[in-house]
């Protein structure tokens, strides 16, 4: 499903196993059962699973469910390498040095270490991976086709669940493959056919060639990109299969990738009410309406039709809007949900052809792409470069300030401490800009909001303090400005606390929490803050 991110609550035992609609618990770790209050059942669940002829199977909310509060909670059924991967280790997804690498004493295929906490696991390595493989090791002298042979991989562990644990081949089988559509398609078929098929049978493994399309599908349609710190994979995870998609997702999900059977928290990010939808997004939240409804059309083969792909705004926010070249007004799709219509200024009769819209996105899509992702001068000369011909809130001029967002105050010459006025005013510029759109577009608990917030607050801090060493503000002023810092790493601290402690984000948080409590140390001088 690609749901990324981009979007992992501190490490803990991964006790929750939703299977096929049912929510049966059972705790990972062997022969331990979870305790009575851990395990939920069916009539504790929060939704209910519903069916259109549209949308298929999807869920919606049986009561009020409050932002942050977990609505699936499921174990992994497999976990994999994403095709197209580099060289990475087989247990823990982590990438390799060529020249740097182990391997696994079994079978021989990379590893990080023979330690590494993947292996035995089958969300890594496991035991009945290694005996299939076992007769194939890999050719290190031929690396280009030892990573080409990691597109086979995550078919493969799905396939030998078959044998290893019916149960979870049952979960996943059940899943949805969008085989006929695929077929249609006429590329998606001969790839795997190339890349999968004909691999597993020149590894020897007898499998039925519809059987490992069908699996194709299923990770094709249903899979969560998952991991973070350089260790990404795909997995499969029981009825979170079953959200729908929508381009402004009420949910935010995090895996706990240490965890014995690696988890999948699905958490609100805002309230729902009874009947409400229960969404995510299956594409980039951060690209506009024409390479969303692409990617989808593509991957997830549907044409998204949700509020925000049917405004020529995006709700407001022109995250697709051109700078028109006559009167510098707005210049939009006419009608977004048809991928040929023409693109049209707001005030006047300008007007450009779709296709003029996908060179030109084109063009600046690569040269934004070449920027390295450390040059904060590159994202700014790239900004000011297009501010004639990018709306302020143009999807890649968002991406541009993300980016710079996060480099202002963290990369060599531009150190937070360091930084003049002009650039920490920027910085706050930049940030209030992101957080109109994210408000939007990934509004409550979102990783977005939560990352922005923490980065809002520390120009607006040093600002604070030297006005203050300067005896250039009055009480009430400072008072005001902490007040404000606190509601931003307030906000911050709490979306970020779902994130495991050791990602960025989870850092990200603890850092949050240890800024409030140093802002206590003003209320000596000013009072009480809140």
């Amino acid at each position: 499903m690609n749901k990324k991110s981009h979007t992992k609550k501190k490490k803990r035992r991964a006790r929750n196993d939703v299977r096929n609609k049912e929510n049966i618990i059972e705790d990972c770790e062997a022969g331990q059962e979870p305790p009575e209050d851990e395990v939920k059942t069916s009539k504790e669940l929060c939704y209910e699973i519903k069916h259109s002829d549209v949308m298929g199977r999807y869920i919606v909310a049986t009561r009020a469910i409050k932002p942050g509060e977990v609505i699936i909670e499921a174990p992994a059924l497999a976990v994999g390498p994403c095709a197209g991967c580099a060289l990475i280790c087989l247990a823990c997804y982590r990438e390799l040095e060529e020249n740097n690498l182990s391997k696994c004493s079994g079978c021989q295929w990379p590893l990080c270490s023979s330690s590494c906490f993947g292996l035995k696991r089958h969300t890594g390595h496991s035991t009945y991976e290694c005996e299939a493989l076992k007769a194939n090791p890999p050719d290190y002298s031929r690396l280009e086709d030892l990573k080409d042979s990691y597109q086979a991989l995550m078919p493969l562990r799905c396939l030998l669940l078959k044998k290893a644990d019916p149960e979870k081949w049952a979960a996943l089988s059940a899943m949805e493959a969008h085989n006929s559509m695929r077929r249609a398609r006429g590329d998606i078929f001969p790839n795997n056919e190339r890349h999968v098929v004909q691999r597993l049978r020149g590894w020897g493994l007898q499998y039925e060639d519809d059987e490992i399309h069908t699996v194709c599908g299923i990770l094709e349609v249903n899979a969560f990109e998952v991991g973070g710190s350089g260790a990404n994979a795909r997995a499969l995870y029981d009825a979170a299969f079953l959200l729908a998609h929508d381009c402004t997702p009420s949910t935010t999900h995090t895996d706990a990738e240490r965890a014995p059977a690696r988890p999948l928290a699905v958490r609100a990010a805002v309230p729902h009410a009874p009947g409400d939808l229960i969404t995510l997004c299956y594409a980039y939240t951060l690209q506009g309406t024409l390479r969303r409804r692409e990617h989808l059309k593509l991957s997830k083969f549907f044409e998204c039709t949700c509020k925000r792909c049917s405004d020529p705004t995006e709700l407001g926010t022109h995250a697709s809007a051109f700078c028109c070249p006559k009167c510098a007004g707005r210049v939009l799709s006419s009608a977004p949900l048809v991928a040929a219509a023409p693109w049209r200024c707001e005030r006047c009769p300008y007007e450009m052809p779709v296709s003029a819209v996908q060179v030109l996105l084109k063009r600046l899509t690569e040269e934004f792409e070449q920027i390295d992702a450390n040059d904060v001068q590159g994202y700014e000369s790239f900004l000011t470069k297009y501010r004639n011909v990018l709306a302020d809130s143009h999807y890649l001029c968002l991406s541009a300030k993300h980016s710079l967002s996060q480099l202002y105050g963290k990369v060599t010459d531009y150190m937070i401490h360091e930084m003049p006025e002009e650039q920490l005013q920027r910085k706050v510029e930049i940030c209030r800009d992101l957080m109109k759109v994210f408000d939007v577009i990934e509004p409550g608990y979102s990783r977005l909001r939560g990352i922005t917030l923490y980065e809002l607050h520390a120009p607006l801090m040093v600002l604070t303090t030297r006005d203050f060493e300067k005896k250039a503000i009055t009480k009430d002023s400072l008072r005001n400005r902490l007040k404000e810092i606190v509601g931003y790493l307030s906000q911050s601290a709490l979306i970020l606390s779902f994130e495991p402690r050791h990602t960025p984000e989870g850092l990200m948080a603890g850092a949050a929490s240890d800024a409030l409590r140093k802002i206590k140390t003003w209320e000596q001088i000013i009072g009480k803050i809140s």
